[in-house]
């Protein structure tokens, strides 16, 4: 599994999909985050479209775990 990074409290670790049939990567990831009483609560988001390399799919996968914190992604949210 792909290391985590932590951006603006959060917690994106992208858990990434291989396909079978194209060697091609999915964009899967985890946001995670600490509550008011000490827990943790996390949410999975799945992103469209498929990258080459799992290196590119990674890059993707952070960049889309930020959009997604700083409120850019329209029905989706943490926290």
């Amino acid at each position: 599994m792909t290391q985590a990074v932590t951006y603006k409290g959060f917690t994106i670790q992208p858990a990434l999909r291989q396909l079978v049939d194209t060697g091609q990567w999915e964009l899967n990831l985890f946001i995670s985050w600490a509550t008011e009483d000490d827990d943790e609560d996390s949410r999975h988001f799945v992103k469209t479209g498929r990258y080459a390399t799992e290196d590119e799919a990674t890059a993707q996968c952070i960049v889309y775990g930020q959009q997604i914190v700083d409120g850019q992604v329209p029905g989706s949210s943490v926290g």
